[in-house]
């Protein structure tokens, strides 16, 4: 395996957890809330350039299956149309990146996405959907 300077060890996932549970679930919230401020693109062939949801205008840039959502203070959030707590490392890194808040999870992530990666591996049920119901 290539070693891209990774550098997240099992108890710096299991020191970061809470505030990994906490950047995870508020990514989700917002997943939720743009997919469903969006229109579903097997329904409709007019996808807006931006919406508004929780507030806010988000620009939207299409690339499917996925919203790259961007609000006006910068916020960045990667929707998944179909599975909208299905996640991404390096769009949660960027996502986390764009808000306050989440200072602990990026300083130990100084090697980026090979990072979060790395804290995905060790916290595999963090990706597993949330149960509903």
């Amino acid at each position: 395996m290539a070693d891209f300077g990774v550098t997240v060890t099992a108890e710096t996932a299991a020191r970061l957890r809470p505030d990994l549970e906490r950047l995870v679930a508020e990514f989700r919230a917002l997943a939720h809330l743009l997919v469903g401020a969006l229109p579903n693109p097997d329904e409709s062939d007019d996808i807006p350039d931006s919406v508004v949801a929780g507030g806010r205008t988000w620009w939207i840039h299409w690339h499917d299956p996925h919203y790259l959502c961007e609000d006006e203070a910068g916020v960045t959030v990667e929707a998944h149309i179909y599975d909208p707590d299905l996640l991404d490392p390096w769009f949660l890194l960027l996502y986390a990146r764009s808000v306050e808040g989440h200072e602990a999870v990026l300083e130990a992530c100084p090697a980026a996405f090979h990072d979060m990666a790395r804290l995905f591996d060790l916290s595999p049920d963090l990706l597993r959907p949330p149960q509903r119901g």
